[in-house]
């Protein structure tokens, strides 16, 4: 896994301030392979925030807010938000619990 102990812990911090503290998160994507190199940063979000205004509010300052800590300073950062309760599905949603790990 290519994310250091301080990204990790940072990215946990501002999941629970932006999402709740019953939010989880998963990193999943070319940084769970430790053979790649480079690569963004792809975050799976599970939250039980319904309201999609909110949701994309608070996703757009979190990765604004990350993006400005030293942690993620100018690295690309990709969030995806999935509502707990909903029986909305998309496929990389499976993927990214299957493939990733949940920090």
């Amino acid at each position: 896994m290519r994310i250091s102990p301080q990204q990790t812990e940072t990215i946990k911090i501002f999941t629970h301030r932006h999402f709740g503290e019953d939010a989880e998160v998963w990193l999943f994507g070319s940084r769970v392979n430790n053979e790649k190199r480079g690569g963004d940063y792809d975050f799976l979000i599970e939250t039980s925030i319904n309201q999609p205004d909110i949701i994309i509010e608070h996703k757009i300052t979190m990765i604004a807010e990350l993006q400005s800590t030293s942690n993620f300073e100018d690295e690309k950062i990709d969030l995806i938000v999935k509502r707990r309760n909903s029986s909305f599905d998309m496929p990389i949603y499976g993927i990214a619990k299957k493939e990733g790990i949940r920090l």
